[in-house]
């Protein structure tokens, strides 16, 4: 169970801040929209962290990984090829994300076509906990809002360019300009160009890892029709091209490899024709016969229509998303080049969310609804082109032609005022949804890299063809009292619900995923308005846990049955004088499975293990965030804004088994900062390093009975560089 001491850290941090504060300017007020009504962070019954494009600017964050240095209980990973976030210990990276993420409000369809999020941002807003009434299906853990700036009245604009180790170089412009009194329009891009990888390939003429191009573009477009009638229309583009998947040993020699000689009866073979086998378990270091290479594009269409009445508003948020992605290269991480996969899936979207809000008396209210039509397809093929598992080379292929989802949700929330101080709220949201899928599974023999004509083990029997039907009904309830003008307690209880699926194993499925949430917290305003506090006691309660594994070659889904989670945060932002601003954000987390009986791959013959009480996945017990910005006032009239952001992670594990091979060791990042700005605002300089001790650390793990083991992805070592901006129109 919790330990409620930890209680004592928020009590000692305010004490620290609180006097100091006291002479300090008072904290900005950032509007917020995530609850699809306007708010601030501390009116908001929940845990919600805010933060500006300025204080993004001043604490370094230029892509989505950077906001784990700044919100409370969110990490940031990669895995397979995907990026994903988990929000107090829960997250997903192979199936449909635990995480819900939008920009502009329109919700991502996929865990990594989120680049744009990083692109000309007014706010980012992280709201904590299931978010179901409000969002539905895959927000369990929470939601995070991506906010690009919109068109201004004048003309404004920006380009900056940047230059940092392994030969990375950047540009990203804006420029932003009225058309006509009621039009303007906004255009963002930026360039990576990732020349040195830093992961590097250890056999000889194969490429690094970690480097390629990145590209994002977005144009908004807004109109003022009339005081009451406005729209958006927003067109963009995200192109990713080059080696940015790797897989490196964590472990080694964990695995069999068919008839080739092995150690110890089992794990990477020693030699093959003559040579030997070379793994390397070493930080930033991978053994990969052969090149790897990625091409993903990401396509964009909205269109956001607010139309205001007397007494109420209406939203319309249309959308359609295009999302290809393809990427492939070798894929044992040894110098045998023992197998490699090619992997392509597209995945087309179209949502409509209409939603009308207004106050009513002493009711704030929204009611709204939502659809979704998600169509994806699937190759997958993997090449064996030794005869290490089979008498003679191979070629597996999964085929998935589609996976169509229909998707339709009817909500409404509302709070109600019962006295100056005292409010009550409650939400309700049923969803319906309608899949249709099929999948193929089949191993060819292969001559001279072509695959023979017919299949000589076909797992399905040719397609299998799966249809089902999914519907929930979600409730949200809290209350709220006013302590003081500055200060309130709240109580909630909310659900959220996960869809169920098909495994590519012919027909193995998983149920959906729901989730009982139960929170206490406390926010309060100190010292004139320069130090928010935020604390947050809660209790989470699964049913049929999805958990991602590979076995085999294959990523498939799990449910671990009942799971609880019961946690503590923290959040404090203070002002503590006039040039020093400080963010400190801890969690605890107590995580654990319940029954679930599951073989590992990696321990063979060993049957079912029971991994009842286990920590969950991603869900260190300790995690802790603190930022520091130092502003100087210079000789001439520039400014200086030094920028301190540190985050540290207990012990992580990354497979249900618990082994402290399956982990990563508590480690702790710091990233520093250096922004001059010139007197007159045309021009401004950063100079920046990353993971500045250099600790090395895993962001990702699979294994899987075909993989030698475990396969983890690095996180960044240290990265120097720097970036000049010139500025110009109105600032």
């Amino acid at each position: 169970m919790m330990n409620f001491n930890n209680l004592r850290f928020g009590a000692v941090m305010l004490l620290f801040l609180s006097p100091i504060a006291a002479i300090s300017s008072e904290l900005e007020e950032i509007v917020v929209t995530g609850s699809k009504r306007v708010g601030t962070v501390m009116s908001t019954p929940g845990a919600i962290t805010a933060l500006s494009s300025e204080e993004l600017a001043a604490r370094g964050i230029d892509d989505v990984s950077g906001l784990q240095y700044a919100v409370p209980s969110l990490h940031f990973g990669e895995a397979l090829g995907n990026q994903y976030i988990t929000i107090r210990g829960v997250g997903t990276f192979l199936n449909m994300p635990s995480v819900m993420v939008s920009v502009g409000g329109v919700v991502q369809s996929s865990g990594s076509s989120s680049q744009l999020s990083q692109l000309d941002l007014d706010r980012v807003e992280v709201m904590r906990g299931p978010q179901g009434t409000l969002y539905g299906r895959n927000s369990n853990g929470g939601a995070v809002n991506f906010i690009p700036a919109k068109p201004s009245d004048d003309v404004v604009g920006r380009i900056k360019v940047g230059f940092a180790e392994y030969d990375h170089t950047s540009l990203e412009g804006v420029y932003s300009a009225p058309i006509t009194d009621n039009l303007g329009v906004r255009l963002a891009f930026n360039h990576l160009n990732a020349g040195e990888g830093y992961v590097k390939n250890l056999v000889e003429g194969s490429n690094d890892h970690q480097q390629g191009e990145k590209t994002n573009v977005r144009v908004t477009v807004s109109a003022e029709m009339s005081d009451t009638l406005s729209a958006d229309l927003v067109v963009a583009r995200s192109e990713i091209s080059g080696a940015w998947d790797h897989w490196a040993v964590s472990t080694k020699h964990m695995e069999i490899a068919g008839g080739l000689p092995t150690e110890g009866g089992g794990g990477l073979p020693l030699e093959y024709q003559g040579s030997p086998v070379l793994v390397t378990d070493a930080p930033w270091r991978i053994y990969n016969n052969g090149n790897s290479d990625s091409d993903r594009q990401y396509d964009l269409l909205s269109l956001t229509i607010d139309k205001s009445f007397d007494g109420f508003s209406l939203k319309s948020i249309t959308a359609y998303q295009d999302w290809d992605d393809m990427f492939g290269g070798p894929a044992d991480a040894s110098s045998i080049g023992l197998f490699s996969r090619s992997d392509h899936t597209t995945v087309k979207t179209f949502t409509q969310e209409f939603n009308l809000s207004g106050k009513t008396g002493n009711w704030d209210w929204v009611a709204g609804m939502y659809y979704m039509d998600d169509q994806r397809d699937k190759t997958f093929l993997i090449f064996l082109p030794i005869p290490a598992f089979f008498p003679f080379p191979i070629q597996f292929e999964h085929l998935q032609p589609y996976w169509d989802t229909k998707s339709t949700a009817f909500f409404a929330d509302a709070t109600y005022s019962i006295s100056d101080s005292w409010r009550v709220g409650m939400g309700v949201r049923h969803s319906s949804e309608d899949i249709d899928e099929r999948h193929s599974r089949k191993i060819f023999a292969t001559t001279d890299g072509v695959p023979a004509a017919e299949p000589f083990l076909d797992f399905c029997g040719g397609f299998k063809d799966t249809s089902w039907k999914e519907s929930d009904t979600l409730f949200r309830a809290s209350m709220e009292v006013d302590t003081s003008d500055d200060s309130m307690i709240y109580g909630s209880y909310s659900e959220g619900f996960k869809a169920g699926g098909i495994n590519i194993d012919c027909g193995n499925p998983w149920n959906p995923e729901t989730i009982s949430s139960m929170e206490m917290g406390y926010k309060a305003t100190f010292a004139d308005g320069a130090t928010n506090l935020s604390l947050a006691l809660f209790h989470y309660s699964y049913e049929d846990f999805q958990v991602n594994q590979v076995i085999g070659i294959n990523g498939i889904v799990a449910n671990a049955g009942d799971t609880t989670i019961d946690g503590l945060e923290v959040e404090i932002m203070s002002n503590v004088s006039d040039n020093l601003f400080m963010s400190v954000g801890y969690t605890y987390l107590d995580s654990a499975y319940g029954d679930f009986l599951n073989e590992d791959a990696l321990q063979f013959g060993v049957g079912p293990i029971n991994v009842n009480g286990n920590r969950l996945n991603r869900a260190p017990e300790h995690s802790f965030n603190l930022g520091m910005n130092y502003n100087v006032a210079l000789n001439g009239g520039g400014t200086l804004a030094l920028s301190l952001n540190n985050s540290y992670r207990s012990r992580t594990y990354f497979r249900e088994f618990n082994a402290l091979a399956d982990s990563q060791a508590s480690y702790f990042v710091v990233n520093a900062d250096a922004n001059y700005q010139s007197a007159d605002g045309t021009y401004g300089a950063r100079f920046f390093i990353k993971n500045a001790t250099n600790d090395a650390y895993i962001t990702g793990m699979a294994t899987g009975n075909t993989q030698y083991g475990r396969h983890a992805h690095w996180g960044m070592p240290r990265q120097v560089g720097i970036e000049v901006t010139r500025y110009f129109g109105t600032r």
